[in-house]
């Protein structure tokens, strides 16, 4: 229903059928999957103090998300970060790179969902999620190459917001 009335995104996504995929993958919608929300609500410690009925569904999201999230990428839906801050502890981020990866996405792939394609889907990408002149300069930089371990991205050491220094070694 979201998709057939013109929706920019789909969150989650983790019940999506085939003929959603494939309706996402013609109208050009964005899956924004959020498998670190899965990973938090279904498997942390709050999982645990959760109902036996929300436990249930927590466990049937994260075991079809997975096969869904693959099944959209081999289609060729386009997918944008996301993490449901707040299910999982702020600060944790960047673990949904290694979620993305792990499900299938190239490191590249994975750190395009978190910059230009996330600025795509906001209609903000001519101002922001690339580093290019005459854009807004936010830039991290990382301990380790995120090309040769996605998980370098948990470990940030520089940040940059709109040219100004926050954050340095």
């Amino acid at each position: 229903v979201a998709i057939r009335a013109g929706a920019d995104t789909i969150e989650h996504g983790s019940f999506l059928d085939d003929e959603a995929l494939k309706m996402m993958k013609e109208h050009g919608t964005w899956l924004v999957p959020t498998l670190l929300a899965g990973e938090y609500a279904g498997k942390g410690p709050a999982s645990k103090t959760m109902p036996p009925e929300l436990q249930k569904k927590a466990a049937e999201a994260i075991a079809k998300r997975s096969d869904t999230f693959k099944k959209a990428l081999k289609m060729g839906v386009k997918v944008a970060f996301g993490t449901d801050s707040g299910v999982s502890p702020h600060g944790k981020n960047a673990e949904e790179f290694a979620l993305l990866v792990d499900h299938g996405m190239s490191n590249i792939a994975a750190l395009k969902t978190a910059t230009i394609d996330a600025a795509t889907v906001l209609g903000l990408e001519k101002e922001i999620g690339s580093l290019d002149a005459g854009k807004t300069a936010d830039v991290i930089a990382v301990a380790g190459n995120p090309f040769q371990d996605i998980h370098a991205t948990e470990k940030v050491v520089f940040v940059m917001k709109s040219g100004s220094i926050v954050r340095q070694p």
